[in-house]
């Protein structure tokens, strides 16, 4: 401890004696530790932390897929996730979770657009935490009722709130169970209040008992699953095959060649966050690499400024080891001083990850630095300290009188032995910036197409809101189709507003869609190949609202009424898929499911333009759109709706004022929440915009770095042959000649780094173009471009010493010698 005690004071003392050194390199761990450190901490949070469940381990999300490759939904049936529940399996429970839009009455009546989770029975006991009050979700409440029974009115629904709403709507009320909560789709009461911090499904407020038989076939519902304690996932899996075989036999229309799809509880909810965060950590250990590499280059040239004092060390007797740990404890000083800079920098760099929306992402609503990203930062501090200082140390603990007289009789230099070990990091520093530039430039150009693919709709000057008509007061379809085209007479009349439309699911919200069966008329039906398609209502201005283009024949009218012929218009990729090249207009054909319905055969009037529903990195799915005035699949008037609003102002703040005063005229308990389209689509790709942002950062850093080592190795060793380069231009070399030699100096290093890191980062664009979007490993301009940017900062940062060596003074120079 005390020969500790004494490196380090001696350590400080040879630190202030040149500042500019330790600030420069302080500077530098401080950037690669805090970047590094303020991703890992949001990986922490997203992927490491354990969610907060008994044994989340044995959590498991469950989805569904058929492997014919037809539409699905991915959701599963009431049917599959009841038979999951079967005591001879391995599976302690399964549940299924289904979404609903409903209006929450406050006390003073005003209307609230809330999320409410229909949950199967044991949806909170499948989680493991116990209620914050109340005995939450009970058997009875979960019982079927048949067909026939003799019920006046629907019993009040049981509805768990979270801690959240119970302490916001309710100041925590110790009372609270029992209480009725009004909605205006039904009436319900408060039957427990959800454990503080419950987070299934993300931000969920509201859970109710959702009533399914076992038979059910409808798939929609997400599933959940915790497996028996040491049950491997191989196991359920294989159990779930079998389950799932069982089912194709008894409904053969909706389980045929349908599979189970499970993944860890985690996985499920980050989704393509997961692979974006460990691309992005990677890139930051590259950084953290990167810093290291430049300042062991720092401390290279330090060392050779020291040569003469390590041999006096050792012609006093030092042994190789004490002075290796001498050295090793300077770089370890450094090391700490730029990771307690860099914790600071990570600091800031996560609020800054909060403010480029990151908060709104799963998990990410709240990164903290807790012990595992303190331990984490204290074993950066201590690789990187090794890592500055195993070279330098290396390189003069080897120092001896015979050598330093060897290399250089006349001054303190290291001689080439520092030199060769200078040059082998900058090659490193440019392989590594051009791995890191074109990584950024992977996901700029992913991001980039992305945000250029055409969804199939204008998301510019486009309201949207939902409006959901309460059965208590429009009790019948006719009074629905009145308040609705009344409505949208009223906010056509608005002042900015150009065309108004409706549909039942507006595209990159998530809304559950009708996957049917189709069956064209005249042909039989291929249980085996069946036509597979989306099915959306549409009033007849909805492609002109969105801005969707039609490609043929018409879109409705008003003579699209209830006793006319049924018709429907279909999308680009339905025609091209199942048409085989015949003509859409007039084919008529039926849908339903789980088999087609002869009594819903419609007439294609129209093809329009494929809309991207699901998202922008997804392809359009086989869909076709009925007229909300016409019924279709025994569904008699779209109760609930959403508006779509195009306008040609940019301040919509009065034409939302109008909007929200003609809905309440019709009925002060519709709320209205509004959004902008284009803000519907930048959520959907905001995960990739912040790796993009993120890459950006790091690839800019990385060529700071690159460039500044470049000059400082090239500056060095011209510093070594500065008597040469007087000797050569004192005996008639040219300034140019001069300076062309020092060029092609730093241009080898360039190439061969530029080789290196030509491979390296085709190597690692295979290992993520499975992860980013339009991501090509050999894409020429990616990697073109990053060639071109690090040998563009290594040529400039080569130029400079260049140009100061050929302006060298001959007399000046060897006037000394």
């Amino acid at each position: 401890m005390g020969t500790l005690i004494q490196d380090l004071r001696f350590a400080i003392r040879s630190l202030r004696k040149a500042p500019a050194f330790p600030l420069a390199a302080i500077a530098t761990l401080a950037l690669g530790i805090g970047a590094t450190t303020a991703i890992f901490s949001t990986l922490n949070a997203v992927l490491l932390k354990p969610l907060p469940y008994p044994h989340p381990e044995d959590l498991y999300g469950i989805r569904t897929n058929l492997t014919d490759g037809r539409v699905t939904t991915g959701l599963l049936s009431g049917g599959e996730v009841f038979r999951l529940n079967a005591p001879n399996l391995s599976i302690e429970r399964a549940v299924g979770v289904q979404p609903g839009d409903v209006t929450l009455l406050l006390k003073d009546g005003q209307p609230k657009h809330v999320r409410i989770y229909g949950v199967t029975e044991g949806f909170f006991e499948l989680f493991g935490l116990p209620l914050t009050k109340g005995p939450g979700l009970e058997h009875d409440e979960f019982v079927v009722f048949a067909p026939n029974a003799q019920q006046q009115a629907p019993p009040p629904g049981a509805v768990v709130i979270s801690t959240r709403v119970w302490r916001d709507l309710y100041n925590s009320d110790p009372n609270i169970i029992g209480t009725p909560i009004r909605f205006a789709e039904f009436n319900g009461v408060i039957k427990g209040v959800a454990p503080a911090g419950f987070d299934t499904p993300h931000d969920a407020d509201y859970w109710g008992s959702l009533r399914i038989a076992p038979v059910d076939v409808n798939h929609g519902l997400d599933g959940y699953m915790r497996v028996k304690p040491g049950t491997s996932l191989e196991r359920a899996r294989s159990e779930m095959a079998v389950v799932m075989a069982g089912l194709a036999k008894d409904f053969p229309a909706s389980d045929t060649n349908r599979e189970y799809v499970t993944k860890p509880l985690v996985e499920s909810i980050v989704g393509d966050l997961g692979p974006i965060l460990i691309i992005v950590m990677s890139a930051t250990g590259l950084l953290l690499l990167l810093a290291c590499v430049n300042v062991t280059n720092l401390m290279l040239a330090r060392g050779a400024a020291r040569a003469r004092e390590m041999a006096v060390r050792v012609a006093l007797g030092a042994g190789r080891g004490r002075i290796i740990r001498q050295l090793l404890t300077e770089s370890v000083l450094l090391a700490a001083i730029g990771a307690v800079l860099g914790i600071g920098v990570a600091y800031l760099g996560v609020r800054g990850l909060m403010t480029l929306g990151a908060s709104k992402l799963p998990r990410l609503d709240a990164v903290t630095f807790d012990g595992p990203v303190l331990i984490f930062a204290l074993i950066v501090l201590g690789v990187s300290g090794l890592l500055v200082g195993f070279a330098p140390a290396l390189r003069l603990a080897s120092t001896d009188v015979r050598t330093l007289m060897n290399e250089s009789s006349r001054s303190t230099t290291g001689g080439r032995s520092t030199t060769r070990w200078l040059s082998i990091m900058t090659i490193a520093e440019i392989a590594l910036a051009i791995v890191l530039v074109a990584g950024a430039g992977w996901l700029v150009r992913g991001f980039a197409s992305l945000r250029n693919t055409d969804p199939g709709f204008v998301a510019a000057r486009r309201l949207i809101f939902d409006v959901t008509y309460p059965g208590a007061r429009f009790g019948n379809p006719d009074s629905v189709r009145a308040a609705t085209n009344d409505l949208t007479e009223k906010v056509r009349a608005i002042r900015g507003v150009t065309t108004v439309g409706t549909t039942s699911s507006f595209p990159l919200r998530g809304t559950l869609e009708n996957s049917l069966i189709a069956q064209f008329h005249g042909e039989p039906n291929d249980p085996q190949h069946p036509i597979n398609t989306r099915q959306r209502f549409a009033s007849a201005t909805l492609f002109d609202a969105m801005g969707t283009k039609l490609i043929e024949g018409r879109t409705f009218g008003p003579d699209d009424r209830a006793n006319t012929m049924p018709v429907a218009v279909v999308n680009k990729t339905f025609v091209k898929k199942y048409l085989n090249g015949r003509p859409a207009l007039g084919l008529q054909f039926a849908a339903g499911y789980p088999a087609p319905n002869p009594q819903n055969e419609v007439t294609i009037v129209g093809v329009v333009d494929d809309v991207r529903q699901k998202a922008l990195a997804t392809e359009a799915e086989p869909a076709f759109y009925t007229p909300v005035t016409q019924p279709f699949g025994g569904q008699q008037a779209v109760r609930r709706f959403t508006m779509v609003v195009a306008t040609d102002v940019d301040d919509v703040a009065p034409v939302e004022a109008q909007i929200r005063a003609a809905v309440l005229q019709q009925d002060p308990q519709i709320a209205v929440d509004f959004e902008q389209a284009s803000d519907i689509v930048a959520a959907t790709i905001r995960r990739q915009q912040l790796g993009m942002t993120l890459m950006l950062i790091f690839g800019g850093v990385a060529v700071l770095l690159a460039a500044v080592g470049i000059y400082g190795v090239v500056a060095y060793a011209v510093s070594q042959r500065r008597d040469e380069m007087a000797t050569r231009l004192a005996l008639g070399a040219s300034a140019g000649g001069v300076f062309w030699l020092v060029m092609k100096q730093g241009g080898t290093l360039a190439i061969v780094g530029t080789g290196m890191g030509l491979a390296l980062a085709y190597l690692s664009g295979k290992l993520v173009s499975s992860q980013i979007y339009a991501v090509n490993a050999s894409d020429p301009l990616m990697l073109t471009t990053a060639v071109a940017v690090v040998a563009g900062i290594a040529a400039l940062a080569t130029t400079i010493p260049a140009w100061r060596a050929s302006r060298v003074s001959p007399a000046r120079a060897l006037h000394p010698e």
